[in-house]
């Protein structure tokens, strides 16, 4: 098969969408292969993609013959002022919207960056930057193919890569739009219910019973710390501690499902089997020693604060609740009515952390009775205990 027969294969199968492959990583890979097999000298072949992402707005999918596929992602910061993009061919490419193609040694702007001297010094000889146009995002993706044959790509086998140009652009449009939305989601409404919105779980009223761990958590003194300190200082203090605690919290096996003010709720979901039980216990109590720790040690100058927290178990119902135009995911039933209480009786009796008596069985570690206490909406007094050594 020549080589046009192979390119307009390439080009069937990035219109098809890319069958047969699983993730970007691989479809950007499988493009660079098949650039090979059609006889264009792409050593080399990557995308620089901009996702709707908070932490990581930034992808960067290459291939090579020799290292496989491979991914890194840029913060962003990085994205406006790091070395790492700024000043590359391919971000001077996507902010002027055209082609660009680059000799190693010939272009004094590009020449002086040590990452394009370490390129040539791999026998690279030149790179073509190609803008992929997107209805998604403000900024332009741009595809990059580099060559080590000598005098670089030839008139032909620019144009085509040209020939590529809008359907790698359609295929990275999509990728970037679902990405995008899963990022959205997962940030805004959390993980799980992300993934029920995206498979059309969203009608109003749908819920399910979940045997779990629930964790009601907030800061102690902090509305006199957010009244006396400046705005920004109260936010970034908030996003370090909320960062920490998700962190926490994902790691051993919960999720926050919403933060309220200066605080969080969070269940870490369990089979309604003791062992199980005591393993999400476990994970709840681990997360906070581990925010604990966290936030005391603190090297950056900002106020530590500590928080007080309440856990219970049992059955919570999760689902999409709400109004015809505004619904949420979240949790309600006595569960997280009794937590919630138990966080205020905690705060009144200068307690850090409190659990009602069938957590308590689940702990080994030292506890304090608190005695029974009368909650309202609840007919029956509820034994509550401190929890002491986390």
């Amino acid at each position: 098969m020549h080589r046009n027969s192979r390119l307009s294969a390439l080009n069937s199968w990035l219109v098809a969408g890319a069958p047969g492959t699983e993730g970007f990583s691989e479809i950007n890979a499988e493009i660079g292969r098949r650039l090979k097999a059609a006889s264009l000298p792409a050593d080399f072949f990557g995308i620089y993609k901009t996702l709707m992402h908070p932490e990581l707005p930034g992808r960067f999918d290459y291939w090579t013959e020799a290292a496989g596929p491979r991914t890194s992602r840029l913060t962003p910061r990085q994205l406006k002022e790091g070395k790492q993009w700024i000043g590359t061919p391919g971000q001077v490419c996507s902010s002027t919207g055209r082609v660009l193609l680059y000799t190693f040694g010939n272009n004094p702007d590009f020449d002086i960056r040590p990452d394009m001297t370490a390129l040539r010094e791999r026998g690279y000889v030149q790179s073509l930057c190609l803008p992929l146009h997107s209805r998604y995002t403000p900024d332009l993706n741009v595809a990059v193919a580099m060559t080590k044959a000598e005098g670089g790509f030839s008139d032909d086998q620019i144009e085509a890569f040209r020939s590529l140009q809008a359907p790698i652009a359609r295929v990275t449009e999509g990728f970037v739009l679902h990405e995008s939305t899963i990022a959205v989601l997962s940030t805004y409404v959390g993980r799980d219910a992300g993934a029920r919105v995206l498979t059309g779980n969203i009608r109003r009223g749908d819920t399910e019973n979940i045997p779990s761990i629930v964790l009601f958590i907030d800061l102690e003194g902090f509305t006199q710390f957010s009244n006396t300190m400046p705005p920004e200082d109260t936010i970034s203090f908030l996003n370090r501690f909320f960062s920490v605690l998700d962190e926490g919290v994902c790691r051993n096996g919960g999720e926050i499902l919403k933060f309220i003010g200066d605080g969080a709720m969070a269940i870490f979901p369990t089979p309604d089997d003791r062992a199980a039980q005591v393993a999400a216990v476990d994970g709840a109590l681990a997360t906070l020693e581990e925010t604990r720790r966290s936030m005391a040690n603190q090297t950056d100058g900002q106020s530590v604060l500590n928080f007080r927290a309440a856990l219970n178990v049992g059955d919570v119902h999760y689902g999409n609740i709400g109004s015809v135009n505004r619904m949420d995911f979240t949790v309600v039933g006595p569960t997280v009515n009794l937590t919630a209480r138990l966080l205020e009786l905690g705060a009144s009796l200068g307690k850090r952390i409190v659990c009602s008596e069938e957590v308590i069985r689940l702990i080994d570690g030292v506890s304090e009775n608190l005695g029974k206490h009368s909650f309202k909406g609840f007919e029956e007094p509820v034994r509550v205990f401190a929890i002491e050594d986390y």
